[in-house]
């Protein structure tokens, strides 16, 4: 089974994908239980349940890495997210850009109160890229880049492949299909295969995007939109 794929609902029936999304289930119910919540959608709140699309995006961004706790990750536009607080609170040491200041200042309260290793900054990398020497071992970013012109996507995928080291890793989502609602979303297979080749990342499986075929409204805004997301899993070699 191809891992740089959209979305089929089995997948989140695969153990190791249920298995990372009780575990992202549990933690996001530890925050609830603390008076905490965490940004989905940009929208931060106590939260009780994960809508499924964004369980499937999230716990297969988990089951897929090998992450190590020691490692230095880097999200672009997850400010305060989910992702983003699990990180770290298992000790990543997480770097958080996005152009929310308001997401930034719940990220950086949330972790000068447990004390993680999380830094988040208000800043635009597609105008404000990080300096040449700054490397992770992990680059995200979930469902951010459909949002951003088609040339700036390019330009912010080159960049964030480029932060990434040797043997690290690249995962990005985003919102896909003729029929997705955002005007910069991508498409196409061929679209996909570009930003892949821009990178100069592998497929970490091996295998090239694959499309499901598999349509949701996904979106409550769009009630007649009927779309996906896809997903890349990528290694610097």
């Amino acid at each position: 089974m191809a891992l740089n794929k959209t979305i089929s609902k089995s997948d989140l029936r695969l153990p190791e994908v249920w298995d990372r999304s009780k575990e992202l289930t549990h933690f996001m119910r530890s925050l609830l239980w603390r008076g905490d919540g965490c940004a989905i959608n940009g929208v931060r709140k106590c939260r009780w349940r994960i809508p499924w699309n964004k369980l499937w995006e999230y716990s297969r961004g988990l089951a897929y890495i090998p992450y190590q706790k020691s490692w230095r990750v880097l999200d672009f536009g997850g400010g305060a997210s989910l992702p983003v607080y699990h990180l770290a609170s298992m000790g990543m040491k997480v770097h958080s850009y996005d152009i929310d200041a308001h997401l930034i200042a719940e990220a950086q309260a949330m972790a000068g109160r447990r004390e993680w290793n999380l830094k988040a900054e208000a800043r635009d990398l597609t105008s404000q890229p990080l300096p040449e020497s700054e490397s992770f071992d992990w680059v995200i970013s979930y469902c951010v880049i459909e949002h951003l012109p088609k040339v700036v996507q390019s330009r912010i995928v080159v960049h964030l492949a480029s932060l990434v080291k040797t043997d690290g890793f690249l995962t990005v989502t985003f919102d896909y299909g003729p029929a997705a609602p955002v005007p910069d979303a991508i498409r196409t297979e061929e679209e996909v295969r570009a930003l892949i080749g821009l990178t100069g990342m592998e497929p970490i499986d091996g295998i090239p995007f694959q499309d499901t075929g598999e349509r949701y409204v996904l979106d409550k805004k769009y009630p007649s939109a009927a779309f996906t997301f896809g997903s890349l899993f990528l290694k610097k070699l």
